[in-house]
């Protein structure tokens, strides 16, 4: 290979690189859907592009609290958990603006994650200085109970603020009286992703999108139990559910 040849191939390679850095840095909305590989062969059963996403989220929060709590049981400097508060924003940042087009609903994930995670940093920089100036293990106690009022407080506004006792589901089955519906994971009512048996009613077709109200359960979190408005709109269950032409 020639010298030529191979600072062409430098130059280009340091470019790709310089451009998904700054992709990274500054991202703007892809037209494409997220694919996982990795994900896929985990999880053995298709994911649409919202439940994909909604995963990776979970994923990297979980990833951001085992990696704060080595570093507390290594017991480095507070920089360490900024640094690392940088990296695992700057990648919420890119997920959720990268696929804005692919949430079902994009601001309440937002808020949930931003707000979350900017609890969890707090918390974990404040143990770090409770440490330093603690005497006793009074001290403790006393800051795990604002944590959790800070905890319960993000939860009580998050709730007010998105939260909703409906969701979207779209028909899949229908025998008898009852009909099976896919729901995707739906954060502001609080409803995993999966199939739910409910009651059925008047004008129902596979493929319909339908809205139903969901029931909180301690624990278990919010379950779809009864539609309440049928869409006009035929959808797979791989697509967003939201509905496009209300039914009269």
């Amino acid at each position: 290979m020639s010298v030529e040849s191979f600072l062409y191939r430098l130059g280009d390679a340091v470019y790709s690189i310089g451009g998904r850095i700054w992709g990274f840095l500054m991202p703007f909305p892809s037209e494409h859907p997220p694919t996982s590989r990795c994900l896929k062969k985990v999880v053995k059963k298709p994911l649409s592009p919202h439940e994909l996403l909604s995963l990776r989220l979970q994923l990297a929060f979980l990833n951001y609290l085992i990696i704060n709590l080595i570093l507390l049981f290594l017991k480095p400097s507070p920089l360490w958990l900024v640094g690392v508060a940088v990296v695992y924003f700057l990648y919420l940042r890119y997920t959720l603006v990268r696929n804005r087009e692919f949430f079902i609903d994009p601001k309440p994930y937002q808020a949930f994650y931003y707000g979350i995670s900017a609890v969890t940093l707090a918390a974990f920089l404040g143990y770090t200085l409770v440490r330093r100036v603690a005497t006793s293990v009074y001290y403790y106690y006393s800051y795990l109970l604002v944590v959790f009022a800070a905890v319960m407080a993000f939860r009580w506004y998050f709730k007010e603020k998105y939260g909703r006792d409906y969701t979207y589901g779209v028909v899949e089955e229908i025998k008898g009286d009852v009909v099976r519906v896919f729901v995707h994971d739906d954060i502001a009512a609080n409803v995993k992703p999966g199939h739910y048996w409910v009651d059925a009613v008047e004008d129902l077709e596979v493929g319909r999108v339908v809205k139903l109200v969901v029931e909180d359960r301690k624990l278990k979190g919010a379950v779809p139990v009864r539609i309440i408005e049928v869409y006009l709109t035929d959808q797979s269950s791989q697509t967003p559910t939201e509905p496009k032409e209300e039914a009269e």
